[in-house]
């Protein structure tokens, strides 16, 4: 086992040929604040793979800070369609692009119960909505890079959705307010990683979380932090905290079904004066070994051990050129081309 420093420094650490890590990139709620990115985590595996599971708004800057080649990236899953796991998506796409991507970004979602409630239809759209962006880009930047490969799964299946290079990705059905969200298991070198996505407490989730290394679950504010610090009135707090979300003690009881090496709980303010209440509640039921998730929290995860410390990184990031050779020699297209009467005005004509 090599000697970790006590923070992780990113790209000063390759990963072990049998080594998982695990980076929060967004631990908070829908409501966006500095402190916490919307919901994503950077699964990063011994094998080259990296995988985004959520990429909600506001991640994408802890994303960039890692400073990992965009090309790097294997493949998004989205557990759902709120804007709080996807709200990154045009950042993702057109970020990644413009940052060194020249393949098709890949993303893998669920299905709705209607074709517009669907991954496919989300990713149509946002197309559609930036249409001006990408072309005006293209030409500029290699074409192939704008594509999206989308893959959607039926999301009321328990099935395997992504097998390949030894990773094998699994979809379950999650409970949270309609139907679509699903959560993800992720199974690799005989190490195995569950994310909850959005979800209530479900027999889904304690079924198929079983005999996992890491488990990630949701948790929001409890009622009364709910109320007193959200200013929600009680059948609010209770409506958003315990019918839409698992409440902390819910959360508790979930993992205590599971026991996972290690327990995982986000998508709540991680405030200090509140992290001793919601603690409280979930060792009502759970008596594992519990990490409160912070944005930037680095999970390095082996078959002996599982560390946990938080991310160095710096503020004023470039992209990684490492892999820019190929987006250098990449084939352009034709630009598109402005009204003369806007490429006669300028004052030094490249157009």
């Amino acid at each position: 086992m090599p000697i970790r420093r006590d923070h992780y420094f990113p790209n000063t650490e390759p990963l072990a040929p049998d080594e998982m890590r695990i980076v929060a990139l967004g631990t908070g709620r829908p409501f966006l604040r500095r402190a916490q990115a919307n919901a994503s985590w950077l699964i990063e595996l011994g094998n080259g793979d990296k995988f985004l599971f959520d990429f909600g708004s506001g991640s994408q800057k802890n994303f960039t800070a890692l400073e990992i080649p965009y090309a790097d990236l294997t493949a998004c899953f989205a557990t759902h369609l709120h804007v709080d796991h996807v709200g990154d998506f045009p950042n993702v796409w057109v970020g990644g692009w413009a940052g060194g991507r020249i393949t098709p970004l890949v993303v893998y979602g669920p299905s709705g119960l209607t074709k517009e409630h669907g991954t496919q239809h989300f990713v149509d759209m946002q197309k559609s909505a930036y249409a001006w962006d990408t072309a005006t880009r293209t030409g500029l930047l290699p074409a192939s890079g704008a594509d999206v490969e989308v893959h959607e799964f039926d999301y009321s299946k328990v099935q395997t959705i992504y097998e390949r290079n030894g990773v094998r990705i699994i979809s379950f059905p999650a409970v949270h307010i309609y139907d679509g969200p699903v959560s993800l298991r992720l199974e690799w070198n005989g190490l195995t990683f569950v994310y909850s996505g959005d979800t209530t407490p479900s027999h889904f989730f304690v079924e198929n979380a079983q005999n996992a290394d890491l488990v990630i679950h949701e948790a929001f504010n409890s009622v009364r932090q709910l109320m007193e610090r959200s200013g929600y009135d009680e059948k609010t707090a209770r409506g958003i905290g315990t019918m839409a979300h698992s409440a902390p003690v819910e959360a508790g009881y979930v993992l205590q079904q599971v026991k996972p090496r290690v327990g995982v709980l986000y998508h709540f303010f991680n405030d200090f004066d509140l992290l001793s209440e919601i603690e409280r509640d979930v060792r009502q039921h759970y008596d594992g070994r519990l990490v409160l998730a912070q944005d930037m929290m680095v999970f390095n995860v082996t078959r002996d051990d599982i560390a946990v410390r938080m991310a160095v990184t710096a503020e004023h990031v470039w992209p990684n050129k490492e892999k820019h050779d190929g987006f250098r020699a990449a084939e352009r297209v034709e630009r598109v081309k402005m009204s003369s009467w806007l490429s006669e005005r300028q004052i030094f004509p490249k157009f």
